[in-house]
């Protein structure tokens, strides 16, 4: 069986600077720690709104490499790695 398993741990709440594509309707590339990767997959996450009005926006994203994340836009524009997203039966 392959478990989701959802991280807070060390780089959650980080800063990540984004690039959007014309038109994108989210984040088509974003650096966090230091690394760039590419959007493959981003749809809405639950929980977030599609504009963010006094609550944050959330993002949830899977990139070409195989990183699964939630970003996060605060009210003033910041992103943040809001959770890691891994699957349990990988090794």
């Amino acid at each position: 069986m392959n478990r989701i398993r959802i991280d807070r741990g060390p780089g959650v709440g980080d800063p990540v600077h984004v690039w959007w594509s014309a038109g994108a309707a989210a984040p088509t590339e974003f650096v966090w720690r230091g690394r760039r990767y590419h959007v493959r997959v981003a749809e809405q996450a639950e929980g977030g709104s599609p504009k963010p009005v006094g609550k944050a926006r959330r993002v949830r994203i899977r990139t070409t490499d195989g990183l699964a994340c939630v970003l996060s836009q605060e009210a003033g524009g910041t992103w943040r790695m809001y959770r890691l997203v891994r699957s349990g039966g990988e090794r």
